[in-house]
């Protein structure tokens, strides 16, 4: 495969192909020429007028080839890792022109050129090699001392053949051409040659190779959801509409759930069913203590199992995914610890005060999830409004990850007896209802 000396490499074929070209027709003979590859402003003898009888050739535009630049995509696996090198694939654009102060040497010049470039329409491997063997063209010795150990003639052994093809263009493309390289408009040609692949050698990942290849065919269910309830335990009625915490056991219903391995995936966790809950038309899974509360989904996953039975299982079909919210549940009825309490600055003992509550759950919750804690005075007096307040968590250590305790800090909480809630992620904790009114769980904020 081509290396980062393929662009120099091409010009050098194309030129030594030019020149053996107008030999072999007899050039010489008639007059003197010289075939080049410079740029076209500088071919100017000393007295500024051009210099006779010259061929040039001149590169002056390389873009991406769109066919060969897509092969070997994803060059990175799910990892990160490199498990290919994409080619750099090239076209590259040459403008072929004649040069000379003797009448009709410039049209005989490029005429024999765009011959030769017609009879040799594909750069085959025996001229790239002839063309870059000793004395090369193109060699470590044109290049820095760092890069003079780059073989060039590595172009012959790329993959896809170098083919010239002749480019037409208007007038006016011509001239702005001949005006963007800032030198008069010679007779000239544009050539398109196509396509240099450039390969890096950088190591990547690869996998063993196969042994033995396996067949199977089936159905596909595509289970559906129609309907999320939820129970409290198995011998309860499921429910539409009730609240979700940990423990609980969450009801699919819907069509074609039973899978050869059925699962179901809550949140980011996999639940295995019992025998027992899986239907076709309904399955039950108990929501693990591990998931954060707040905003959830919860799909049915289908495995296919193996045959014959291997190591793995194979790719699987999910169903549509429906969201239900896992509200936070604390630790006991009343989980609520003061730690710190004190007195505003000339506060009277019966007024505001501040301090921490240590709120504890009977779960993990996030380090990184939204939290407030939200206090309403209890049974307040008829004579004024009740107090209410809000309040978020002390930041925890960066290194904490998740945690089942969150401290909140307060101040100018007037004294009493306050309603505790707690958000986290957009789900709430529940209030305990005797009939009347909330009733639980409470806390008594006082100076001792």
């Amino acid at each position: 495969m081509a290396n980062a000396l393929a662009l120099a490499a091409v010009t050098a074929v194309l030129r030594d192909l030019l020149n053996d070209g107008l030999i072999n027709n007899n050039i010489g003979s008639a007059f003197d020429f010289e075939v080049t590859v410079q740029p076209p402003d500088s071919l100017s003898a000393a007295n500024g007028q051009p210099s006779n009888n010259r061929l040039n050739l001149y590169q002056y535009l390389t873009t991406r080839n769109p066919g060969w630049s897509n092969i070997r995509y994803p060059s990175r696996n799910s990892a990160g890792e490199p498990c290919s090198n994409p080619y750099l694939a090239l076209d590259l654009h040459y403008i072929l022109s004649s040069h000379s102060t003797a009448n009709f040497n410039a049209e005989i010049l490029l005429g024999f050129a765009m011959q030769v470039l017609h009879e040799m329409p594909v750069l085959d491997r025996d001229a790239i090699r002839n063309s870059l063997s000793a004395p090369a063209a193109v060699d470590g010795g044109i290049l820095p001392s760092a890069f003079q150990t780059l073989v060039a003639a590595d172009l012959a052994d790329q993959i896809e053949q170098i083919k010239i093809t002749p480019q037409n263009i208007g007038l006016e493309e011509i001239s702005q051409l001949w005006s963007a390289v800032n030198a008069p408009m010679r007779m000239s040609a544009l050539y398109l040659v196509s396509v240099v692949l450039i390969e890096s050698t950088a190591s990547t990942r690869s996998a063993l190779p196969v042994r033995s290849r396996g067949l199977y065919v089936r159905q596909l269910n595509r289970p559906r959801i129609d309907r999320l309830l939820s129970q409290a335990n198995p011998a309860d009625q499921p429910e539409p509409n009730r609240p979700i915490v940990h423990g609980d056991r969450l009801v699919l219903e819907g069509s074609g759930l039973r899978g050869d391995i059925s699962w179901v995936r809550i949140g980011e966790e996999e639940v295995t069913p019992a025998a027992a809950d899986i239907t076709d038309r309904r399955i039950a899974a108990t929501i693990p203590a591990t998931l954060h509360p707040g905003v959830q989904g919860v799909q049915a996953v289908h495995r296919i199992g193996k045959e014959p039975p291997t190591v793995g299982e194979m790719p699987w079909e999910l169903s549509n995914l429906v969201a239900f919210v896992l509200l936070p549940t604390l630790a006991a009825a009343d989980p609520i610890q003061i730690v710190a309490i004190s007195l505003d600055d000339n506060s009277e003992p019966n007024g505001p005060v501040q301090g921490t509550i240590r709120i504890a759950f009977a779960h993990n919750v996030g380090a990184r999830q939204q939290m407030r804690i939200a206090l309403n005075e209890f049974q307040p007096p008829n004579t004024r409004r009740a107090f209410a307040y809000s309040f978020g968590p002390v930041p925890l250590t960066p290194t904490v990850e998740e945690t089942s305790e969150r401290d909140f800090e307060y101040e100018g909480v007037e004294q009493g007896v306050y309603l505790v809630r707690v958000r986290v992620g957009g789900a709430e904790t529940q209030l305990g209802f005797d009939g009347t009114e909330y009733n639980e769980p409470t806390i008594a904020i006082a100076v001792p």
